[in-house]
């Protein structure tokens, strides 16, 4: 059975050992990630909850021949990446810097969209092993919010709140 040591090895000649690492949903950082012309604090970066790693997918054109049909890789997209903030109440006060990230795409007081390099930035997602150190990093091109969601709120509920935000980016490259 594989991961599991027998004389030494893994139960099949070559299988993978019992003291293999794997790596965990719960370590990982956004190490930066910008809103607009600058970044968020660390101390905002902390109270993430949820992340979603960059995810490319792409188009299929078809060759039709008789009745059989070949495909091919077409151009490719990244897929939003859906974040989840706990709502602080003191510092730092999260649903501001999130509100503030809003407007820097547009302003919504004055309706305002602002040009590209005013509210795009570039984020690095990072996987952490147990000691602490970086085994994968996600480099992401021109980040913003494409949508952001402060919940729904209910007098019956005693859940802590969540912001989600899904964050659009043009382009995503694991370094």
């Amino acid at each position: 059975m594989p991961g599991f040591n027998i004389n030494g090895t893994g139960s099949l000649e070559g299988g993978p050992a019992n003291t293999l690492e794997t790596r965990r949903k719960h370590r990982w950082i956004f190490k930066t990630l910008g809103k607009g012309q600058s970044q968020f604090a660390s101390n905002v970066l902390l109270v993430l909850k949820t992340a979603t790693r960059p995810h490319p997918t792409f188009e299929e054109p078809v060759m039709h021949h008789n009745q059989e049909q070949a495909y091919f890789a077409g151009k490719h997209s990244w897929e939003s990446c859906t974040m989840s903030w706990y709502d602080i109440e003191q510092g730092p006060d999260v649903s501001k810097e999130l509100w503030d990230w809003l407007n820097k795409v547009c302003n919504i007081k004055t309706v305002k969209v602002e040009k590209p390099n005013k509210y795009k930035s570039d984020g690095s997602l990072q996987m952490l092993q147990g000691d602490g150190s970086q085994s994968e990093n996600w480099r992401m091109f021109g980040c913003w919010p494409q949508d952001m969601n402060w919940g729904d709120l209910d007098y019956e509920n005693t859940e802590i709140q969540l912001i989600e935000i899904v964050m659009r980016f043009d382009r995503a490259y694991r370094e």
